[in-house]
């Protein structure tokens, strides 16, 4: 698993390294024919594949399809068809009644999706319609599936190791200027989301040397908002969790805490002057990006103004101005990201997505890994009201993670987590 995370790793040097240029393409032919081998000759490999892809959240095209596509992308489409070609095998223990306590949840957000591409029709709506889709729906049915298939620990394995390598990689990108391909924010949250599976999962306790390289990974990535998710996560922890488990979330919160601590005055000046940054004063470290961030919510609500009720449609999100560099397809806020797609009825769609999820996830909460899907969950849409949400990667692991509690509700009780 080391080895295939230390591929991952190249794989994303490559992917830098030649982006720009079309040959990438060729490229990716012959690998993805080795992924899909590898998804439909083993269940394992492919549970091993899936987490170790997460993290890597680079345009495997090279931009050169006007689309972007993550390498979890096509592993999760790939496995969505493995799921299908064992539909009939798992029928006793199927995907579908797997998901049952979120299927409401689930379903009333992806036909409103579909309802504003038929609002808003157009080839571009109904790719980034689809890309919608995929990013909540494709995670749910892959968790269930390798849930069933007892391989969910072996997804979470693969995605700690794998972030961590990222986190560890992470000051050599910055320093070389190629930050901007991965980007602090997303690879923020993709390090808190394994932080807090390391420390709300007891069967990844072997992981726990992890936690010192991407707690230092996570302070220099200089991402307030992954922070602040960080802190939401270890809440819906503590609360999700009861007893001992408790104490050791405790615990482990307070080790968390403390290596904070020890490393922020080691950390260099001008990511120290970041995080300590909350105001948009001239002068300030950040100041530019909280400013922009504030004509970002001005955009965005007049954008909402002018369509209260069916929006502009899924992905055609644009305001802004070009001249003053204002323009953006994303007003970094999931909230009024929502509103301004599909009106206020998407914005309460999308609330009860998360928060309807979130009620399954506590009548389930003495499921293993139910605590820790909680706290992932909430932590990425926390993350996503200052910042991108539906951006490659950042939803999956949430995602994914509600799908494999599923699976587990619907496991025979003999079947060890």
């Amino acid at each position: 698993m080391i080895a295939l995370c230390v591929l991952v790793g190249g794989a994303t040097a490559a992917a830098v390294s030649y982006a720009p240029l079309p040959r990438l393409l060729i490229v990716m032919i012959p690998v993805g024919l080795a992924v899909a081998f590898v998804v439909f000759a083993s269940p394992t490999l492919a549970a091993v594949l899936l987490g170790a892809s997460i993290p890597e959240v680079q345009d495997v095209t090279g931009g050169h399809l006007g689309l972007h596509v993550a390498a979890s992308d096509v592993v999760l489409v790939l496995v969505a068809a493995r799921l299908a070609m064992d539909a009939v095998e798992l029928r006793p223990l199927g995907v579908v009644r797997a998901i049952r306590p979120v299927r409401l949840a689930f379903a009333q957000y992806g036909w409103l999706v579909l309802v504003l591409l038929a609002l808003h029709p157009g080839f571009g709506s109904a790719v980034k319609s689809f890309q919608r889709l995929e990013l909540f729906l494709l995670p749910l049915l892959a968790g269930a599936y390798f849930a069933l298939r007892h391989k969910q620990l072996l997804v979470l394995r693969a995605y700690v190791l794998a972030t961590t390598l990222l986190a560890v990689a992470w000051p050599v990108l910055n320093a070389h200027g190629l930050a901007g391909q991965f980007q602090k924010n997303p690879t923020g949250e993709l390090i808190v989301g394994a932080l807090l599976l390391v420390v709300g999962v007891r069967s990844l306790r072997r992981l726990l040397p992890c936690m010192p390289l991407l707690i230092l990974g996570l302070a220099l990535t200089a991402s307030r908002g992954a922070i602040l998710a960080l802190g939401v996560g270890l809440l819906v922890l503590s609360l999700m969790n009861g007893g001992r488990s408790r104490r050791i979330v405790i615990a482990r919160t307070l080790v968390i805490v403390l290596a904070g601590v020890a490393v922020y005055p080691w950390l260099p000046s001008d990511v120290t002057a970041r995080l300590t940054t909350f105001s948009g004063s001239p002068g300030t470290a950040g100041a530019y990006a909280i400013d922009l961030r504030r004509q970002y919510d001005h955009d965005a609500e007049q954008l909402i103004a002018a369509h209260p009720w069916t929006g502009v449609g899924v992905g055609n999100y644009l305001a802004g101005s070009p001249l003053s560099g204002t323009q953006s397809t994303d007003p970094h806020n999931v909230l009024l990201l929502e509103a301004a797609e599909g009106g206020y009825l998407f914005l309460a769609s999308f609330l009860l997505l998360i928060g309807g999820t979130a009620v399954a996830l506590w009548r389930m909460r003495l499921v293993p890994l139910a605590p820790a899907a909680a706290a992932v969950l909430l932590a990425t849409a926390a993350h996503g009201l200052v910042d991108v949400f539906w951006a490659r990667g950042t939803p999956v692991l949430g995602f994914l993670l509600v799908g494999m509690v599923c699976g587990l509700a619907n496991r025979p009780l003999e079947v060890p987590p």
